[in-house]
């Protein structure tokens, strides 16, 4: 069809061509054999529009082929030249980073619970969720099943809190310390009713520590692959901003020195800084120790059976 049609412009082009120029031939010689006649002005505007239509059109075919078809490829180089930089320089780069996308909204928690399988681990370095009620309930199914959760949340009141209180806009101190301890209180719930049977487990730190970056990490136990979720403590709180989605498949290996390599997977970057921050709650409270304490309020664990468990990060990436 597209071809059918191309064969006819060109044949209207050549139609306008020498049709225009055998007008101009014709009434040219008209105009001149009748050059005393009143009307011979008549003949000489109609070889006149024909000798125009010939040479425009010749004019735009011309352009067509030769400077057209130039400033064509001098566009395509262009794009082109632009756009292996914008994938080299972005798109690549992210890949690269093992970047995956960014949330259109807040961070649904409960989607990303209730597609966990049983032997998941879920790392959890955010201060606390607003909405704790519906989040608790989808954390409690999940533990209950086989997901094993591994949190550090904030201490209600501790200088760290009255701080991040402070930045956020329409908020104060007193708002902020109700919301963390709801969301702890909402955690020593489902403590409460985990047992035996209970297939997953359950550690919580409490921590006055800095705020640091939102993390919400997630790694799949049967298909080794690691989805992170980061974002940032600006002036709205945390469970109403974007989060940034990094996605990878590797084995973790602690011993590895992640700052020094110029190919940073930053799955792995963000999963050294939870173990490091789990380490250092460890240390602090004394876990592991000769003068390990039976009980800390500053550690939550469930099962009760499990403790030693609760206290420990994923063994499969943990070397």
């Amino acid at each position: 069809m597209s071809t059918d049609i191309k064969k006819l412009k060109w044949l209207l082009s050549l139609v306008l061509i020498f049709g225009g120029f055998a007008i101009y031939q014709i009434f040219e010689v008209l105009a001149t054999d009748f050059a005393d006649k009143k009307y011979s002005w008549v003949f000489k505007i109609i070889a006149e529009f024909g000798l125009f239509s010939s040479v425009m059109v010749s004019v735009g075919h011309f352009h067509h082929w030769l400077i057209a078809a130039e400033e064509h490829k001098e566009s395509e180089k262009s794009f082109h030249n632009a756009l292996v930089k914008y994938v080299d320089s972005i798109l690549l780069s992210a890949i690269k980073r093992n970047f995956s996308g960014i949330t259109n909204k807040e961070l649904n928690f409960s989607k990303i619970v209730r597609q966990l399988q049983p032997g998941d681990y879920v790392y959890w370095l955010i201060t606390f969720v607003p909405r704790y009620k519906h989040q608790c309930r989808e954390l409690e199914n999940a533990v209950r099943d086989g997901t094993h959760f591994r949190m550090i949340i904030i201490k209600e009141g501790c200088p760290a809190a009255e701080l991040r209180a402070r930045e956020i806009t329409d908020y104060n101190s007193e708002e902020f310390s109700d919301h963390a301890k709801l969301f702890k209180t909402s955690l020593e719930d489902i403590i409460s009713r985990s047992d035996k049977k209970t297939a997953g487990s359950l550690g919580v730190f409490i921590s006055d520590g800095l705020p640091s970056v939102p993390l919400f990490i997630v790694i799949h136990n049967k298909s080794s692959e690691v989805e992170v979720y980061s974002s940032y403590y600006l002036s709205e709180p945390v469970g109403s901003m974007p989060f940034l989605k990094w996605q990878s498949k590797f084995e973790y290996n602690r011993k590895k020195p992640a700052f020094e390599s110029e190919n940073w997977n930053i799955p792995e970057l963000f999963i050294d800084y939870f173990h490091k921050r789990w380490d250092f709650e460890r240390q602090r409270i004394g876990i592991g120790t000769v003068n390990e304490p039976e009980e800390h309020p500053d550690f939550l664990y469930a099962p009760a059976s499990a403790k030693k468990n609760c206290s420990m990060l994923s063994t499969k990436h943990n070397n």
